[in-house]
């Protein structure tokens, strides 16, 4: 469930994020926790179209590291992302 102080925010952020953006940023705060490849594989989208849509979430302040976990599928170590 989403706080009403985070949805107030959010309205104001969402007319500075593009569309891809948009997606990855609604995909983290319906999913906190995911790593890029968990967010790739939930859209259906590959890894490149992901990963530089997080660094741009990041770079505006709106993504942080959550936690760090092992991948599934890779068995390597992934960063997990929330939203501020």
């Amino acid at each position: 469930m989403i706080q009403e102080t985070s949805l107030e925010a959010y309205k104001v952020l969402i007319p500075e994020l593009g569309n891809l953006q948009e997606t990855v940023y609604n995909c983290i705060i319906e999913h906190p926790g995911m790593s890029n490849h968990d967010i790739a594989r939930y859209l259906g989208w590959e890894i490149n179209r992901v990963t530089p849509r997080v660094k741009e979430l990041r770079d505006k302040g709106l993504v942080i590291v959550s936690h760090h976990k092992t991948d599934g599928i890779t068995s390597r170590r992934v960063i997990c992302w929330k939203t501020i």
